[in-house]
């Protein structure tokens, strides 16, 4: 017979393991659909922005005027402002953004985008506005296009209107100016292009944000007019910073044959009715008709002999080159920086400014190109190749040329790989 005190420690043990065993049974699960759920909070802006552009004949105070900054309030946010920039030679279309506290409306901080580069945040604190110039972040990339020319369009309308290109218009434009300068002695743009002609470059660039570039250098290009290919390579080294074909020819000749990109107004002529004097005598130069204080470019590299008054030539510069050329530019207004006696310049150098001095009936330049003395008609001149790749160059020339020229075939084959495949969606895929 069981004792009494094993049985009361039996009972004992059972009921401790059945409230084990209560406790450890699982909870049934609640239907999710049933779930409560919390509604979605969304918190105001701390802050609330408004953006003027500076339109024509408009002032930075009016824009501040119309946004509540006034009184010294405005004479402090300015006077912030004119630690970095000018209030009054900000330029048209000069984006002015306001940011406001919600709370109250009042203004916490203006930005200034002063250029494409360039933006100064004014923030406003305990003891007025404090001012800091912010650079728009840029990244470098390599970037392909290519294109034939077709029927009715110009190189120009071409790459610009590229729907497939992934580049901004503005940035197109400024490839096709980059382009034209590099081919301006070996191809006319305007008049030889023509309906089959082909282009393909390949280049680097400083891109911003929004896809347009601080800086770009066409790195190969290739362009097909005729039937003729015409190949530029990129090459920099020492004091040379200029493009050459596959072979290390100079793609430019040693001249540019105009200084100024402006019209031709009078000719050389031999015998031209002089509008000042009222005879007729010979006209040994060109005439530039171009607005007062446009740039003047020395057309090759060389000396400068002489800078100074000149008679009827007015404010003059006489230029001493290579091969026994001189060249001279008459009725500046002023000098170019530096332009003086002995100074060495480089072709496209600004050597002085576009005037009326001397005997002159308005502004305009007079441009003379000698050889050995005698005057030449700038117009139908031959003029002299410029130097090719010099010899101590060459080993790192024809190995810079190797890789552009590699990377042109490379992106050409991708570029078009991509067309074949989606020419709508050529752009994503380059």
């Amino acid at each position: 017979m069981a004792s009494p005190y094993k049985v009361v420690a039996l009972l004992v043990i059972a009921v401790i393991s059945l409230g084990a065993i209560t406790m450890w049974e699982p909870e049934p699960q609640a239907d999710p659909a049933l779930a409560p759920t919390l509604g979605v909070l969304y918190a105001a802006p701390v802050e609330r922005v408004e953006t003027h552009v500076l339109k024509r004949g408009e002032t930075l105070t009016g824009i501040l005027a119309r946004a509540a900054i006034s009184g010294q309030e405005m004479a402090d946010l300015l006077l912030g402002l004119r630690q970095h920039v000018n209030p009054r030679r900000l330029a048209d279309g000069v984006e002015v953004t306001v940011r406001r506290w919600t709370r109250d409306a009042s203004p916490r901080a203006v930005e200034v985008r002063v250029n494409a580069d360039s933006t100064v945040r004014l923030m406003r604190g305990a003891i007025g506005w404090a001012g800091e110039v912010m650079v728009t972040p840029t990244a470098f990339d390599t970037v392909f296009a290519a294109g034939t020319i077709e029927k009715g369009r110009t190189l120009y309308e071409a790459i610009v209107m590229d729907e497939a290109s992934p580049l901004p218009p503005a940035e197109r434009v400024q490839l096709v100016y980059a382009l034209a300068e590099i081919y301006e002695f070996k191809l006319d743009f305007t008049r030889e292009i023509q309906p089959g002609d082909a282009y393909r470059l390949v280049y680097e660039r400083e891109a911003r944000p929004d896809g347009t570039a601080r800086d770009r250098t066409i790195l190969a290009a290739e362009v097909v007019n005729a039937g003729s290919a015409y190949t530029a390579v990129h090459f920099e080294r020492g004091d040379i910073d200029s493009y050459y074909d596959g072979a290390g020819k100079s793609l430019r000749t040693g001249f540019s044959r105009y200084p100024v990109k402006y019209r031709i107004t009078s000719a050389f002529n031999p015998r031209r009715y002089h509008p000042v004097l009222g005879i007729y005598r010979a006209h040994l130069g060109t005439d530039f008709g171009a607005p007062k204080g446009s740039e003047v470019s020395s057309t090759a590299d060389g000396t400068v002999v002489f800078a100074g008054k000149n008679g009827g030539y007015g404010n003059f510069v006489r230029i001493r080159h290579a091969y026994g050329y001189e060249t001279r530019y008459a009725h500046l207004t002023r000098y170019g920086p530096g332009i003086r006696s002995g100074t060495k310049v480089k072709q496209g150098q600004v050597i002085g400014y576009v005037g009326a001095t001397g005997l002159a009936t308005g502004p305009h330049l007079h441009y003379e190109l000698r050889r050995e003395g005698r005057a030449i008609d700038v117009r139908t001149a031959k003029l002299p190749d410029a130097p090719p790749i010099p010899s101590e160059y060459r080993a790192a020339f024809d190995g810079v040329a190797r890789i552009s020229l590699a990377l042109l075939e490379s992106a050409t084959e991708r570029y078009l790989a991509a067309r074949a495949r989606a020419p709508r969606s050529l752009a994503e895929e380059l």
